[in-house]
């Protein structure tokens, strides 16, 4: 993206919050922007990065120090970028730089005004999915986002989610270049999570009978481990399992139960004993291979609380379901904060 598209599309979200602009360059101004405030005008001065990362951070903030306002005299400096990291959104509050994440919130700071919002700018999502690339990538990513670590470490990913430190390694790799962790191994957790809800793709199977955990499911083949939550068993996820989290989702009476199965194995037996149906004939259930191990470990018993015999999925997987939604889905996350009893913290 060039430096006059970036300000355009600042140029256009202010507008949509009712502010108007100038023309750029009127007036003989040098600076990028005019913004016209109830009879007075506020200058501002954008400069555009793709990636503002934590060194990205520390450099803008250096030369504002240095300079004061080295990007012009009278202007307000305004950071704008594909892409501005978690933390350094957080430190340009702190020294009060405006900054423009076009992945969709502005932050303006200036006389007289200050703006914090949310824009219209879509749904923030990681514009390439090949920095989450096969099982160790999805794993390394997951990992990440459920541990959620001041600096991500190669042999205490590899370790924990059973991968050779080499391929973890790549996969870190590959985060680093996407913008998605810096040098240091720090995570933009909310980029990290869209990129990862990208390349989510559960393989669902819609069955024609309710898995009831009695009958031909008393089957041991089919691992279901209602006997310990923190072992590897059956767990619920999907808009049922969000409604049992107490995420502000409207659930149709009824509505089918989906059901991750921790091995392939389990998942074609039970599949064959429940019969495999269409969509569209109302399923009693669906059910999908957990796309990495952890989905079915250290699942969540809210059975003390709610009429609810299956253990859950942690909160991170039913967003992950969510989000596949682009619309409904990420309506409902921007106003879930999920218990922090329940397993996980937000990270969207």
């Amino acid at each position: 993206m060039s430096a006059d598209e970036a300000e355009e599309l600042l140029a256009q979200t202010l507008a949509g919050l009712h502010i108007r602009t100038l023309p750029i360059g009127a007036e003989g101004r040098r600076q990028d922007l005019v913004l016209d405030l109830a009879g007075r005008q506020l200058l501002l001065e954008v400069k555009y990065y793709s990636l503002v990362d934590r060194s990205r951070a520390f450099q803008v903030l250096h030369d504002l120090d240095r300079g004061g306002h080295p990007w012009g005299a009278e202007a307000v400096p305004v950071v704008v970028s594909d892409r501005i990291v978690e933390f350094a959104r957080d430190r340009f509050r702190e020294a009060s730089v405006s900054w423009f994440d076009l992945r969709g919130h502005l932050y303006l700071n200036g006389p007289g005004l200050l703006i914090d919002v949310a824009t219209d700018s879509g749904p923030q999502r990681a514009s390439s999915p090949k920095a989450i690339a096969g099982r160790v990538g999805l794993a390394t990513a997951i990992d990440i986002l459920l541990t959620r670590p001041d600096k991500a470490v190669v042999r205490e990913t590899a370790r924990r989610i059973a991968a050779a430190p080499s391929t973890v390694s790549t996969a870190m790799k590959s985060l680093r270049s996407e913008g998605l962790m810096d040098e240091c191994g720090a995570v933009d957790l909310v980029a990290l999570f869209w990129a990862t809800a990208s390349v989510w793709k559960p393989q669902w199977v819609p069955v024609a009978q309710y898995p009831h955990p009695d009958g031909p499911m008393r089957n041991p083949a089919l691992k279901l481990g209602f006997e310990n939550a923190r072992e590897p068993g059956w767990a619920l996820g999907g808009d049922v399992g969000a409604a049992q989290m107490g995420a502000p989702i409207g659930l149709a009476s009824g509505a089918a139960p989906a059901l991750y199965v921790p091995f392939r194995q389990a998942h074609r037996l039970a599949c064959s004993i429940l019969g495999e149906t269409h969509e569209s004939a109302a399923p009693a259930a669906r059910l999908a291979v957990a796309p990495v191990a952890a989905v079915c470990e250290e699942r969540v018993d809210v059975s003390a609380v709610r009429d609810e015999h299956w253990l859950l999925v942690r909160p991170l997987f039913v967003a992950l379901d969510l989000a596949q939604d682009p619309g409904r889905g990420a309506e409902i996350l921007r106003g879930w904060d999920p218990d922090p009893h329940l397993g996980g913290a937000r990270v969207w």
